[in-house]
């Protein structure tokens, strides 16, 4: 598999992240411990349905869903269908975040003044 490289902010230029999250916080509100832990249970029991995977997590499937949902809309997961079943598949075994600080190589961030 392969490294998701994402950022906080907003796309950038060039080979910059693959995802862009607007905050730190959506970032971590994604990454929960729940939704890390659904991740692995993909990668290493490919379940072959949403209703096996909320037999594996214990997670309501409305909740389920919706969290897997916005992980497909970052290119961390794809729903796949197999005839009438949807089935979750992992696209990365890793996220590399990239946090700049200064707001350097950050299309569309504005350089506050100098703060000591």
């Amino acid at each position: 598999m392969s490294v998701l490289k994402v950022g906080i902010g907003q796309a950038g230029d060039g080979d910059g992240p693959a995802a862009w999250f607007p905050s730190t916080e959506s970032f971590a509100r994604l990454l929960t411990e729940d939704n890390r832990t659904m991740l692995r249970l993909i990668a290493e029991r490919s379940p072959e349905s949403l209703d096996e995977l909320v037999e594996l997590t214990g997670r309501a499937k409305p909740n389920l869903s919706r969290s897997l949902h916005r992980l497909a809309s970052y290119g961390i997961v794809r729903m796949e269908r197999h005839g009438r079943k949807i089935a979750p598949t992992l696209l990365c075994d890793a996220i590399e975040l990239t946090l700049p600080l200064t707001g350097r190589g950050l299309s569309g961030t504005k350089k506050k003044g100098n703060r000591a």
